[in-house]
């Protein structure tokens, strides 16, 4: 019988838990409540941990949060387990559409903060969830459900409260989608009030979880250089987006996704040197890559206008 928590430590996981199949509540667009749905007869729900730390940018520079390849290399987990469950004769599949937040908390070992995001004291809130349905017995069994309870540590804290820049949270571990930056549409413009929020971010936003104490033992990294490199500005608003795939993933590395964003960090790092290319989008790109490049030349030429005409 395969050990499928050795195999996945080797993998680069940090930890399996193993469950019996259960319907989750599921609230999110695209996903799927029942097991069932998805490997009828799967008698396992395997949650794969799999942490990371923030990547530590400097402020002038177009950044990506470190979720983004943190979940591939969770995804790329899940395929191998798959993979190698079918090989043994074991029925297997992948389940990225389960609401894996719930099935998290079914665990017991891990609990809701007031941010929205499930944490543990061991990895913080920096971890990706994925979930491979399997027809091995499981080897736990789930918790009591901990329907409203919040983290101890969120007992009498309200900071991502305070740093949420668009007041997106709750607070209660609920949050409105429409106003988180993380979750802002990719294929229409993003309002222009918010634009500036998303600051030198291309994406992701992580300023919930930088100011969550929960993450306080953890110490940022350098971003890998090949992802630096794929994030040149100049680069991503000529259409050169593939760079970017294996670190944020094909769904959202689309060309005219990518140049959206990049044309919006652009503008709110005040890139004067890529006016040419942002006008460029502005004139011969489809939204919402066209929008977001010509709000940034505006936002550029009237910061270039106060530098040549300062007040007094």
């Amino acid at each position: 019988m395969m050990d499928i928590v050795s195999y996945a430590l080797e993998l680069g996981a940090a930890d399996v838990i193993s469950l019996p199949p259960r319907a989750l509540e599921a609230n999110w667009p695209g996903t799927v409540s029942d097991p069932e749905a998805l490997l009828p007869g799967a008698r396992a729900m395997h949650l794969i941990v799999v942490p990371y730390q923030a990547f530590e940018w400097r402020a002038d520079e177009p950044s990506v949060n470190a979720f983004y390849p943190a979940y591939q290399r969770g995804r790329a987990v899940a395929q191998a387990l798959v993979e190698a469950l079918r090989a043994g004769g074991i029925p297997a599949a992948s389940a990225p559409n389960l609401p894996l937040k719930p099935l998290a908390l079914a665990a017991g070992r891990f609990s809701m903060g007031r941010n929205c995001l499930v944490g543990a004291r061991e990895y913080g809130t920096r971890f990706t969830l994925q979930c491979v349905l399997s027809g091995l017995e499981p080897t736990e069994e789930a918790a009591p459900p901990a329907r409203g309870r919040l983290s101890r540590e969120c007992a009498r804290c309200r900071a991502c409260l305070r740093a949420c820049p668009n007041g997106a949270l709750n607070g209660d571990g609920t949050m409105q989608p429409e106003r988180c930056l993380r979750n802002f549409s990719y294929t229409e413009p993003i309002p222009e009030s918010m634009r500036p929020m998303l600051g030198n971010s291309l994406y992701g936003c992580d300023i919930c979880q930088r100011v969550c104490p929960r993450n306080a033992h953890q110490r940022a990294v350098e971003p890998p250089a090949a992802l630096r490199e794929a994030l040149s500005l100049a680069a991503l608003l000529q259409g050169e987006y593939k760079p970017l795939a294996p670190f944020i993933g094909a769904n959202y590395a689309r060309r005219n996704r990518v140049m959206g964003r990049a044309a919006l960090v652009a503008g709110n790092l005040r890139q004067k040197s890529l006016l040419p290319l942002l006008r460029q989008v502005a004139e011969n790109e489809a939204p919402p890559a066209r929008e977001h490049a010509a709000w940034a030349v505006q936002r550029i030429l009237r910061d270039e206008g106060r530098e040549a005409h300062p007040e007094g």
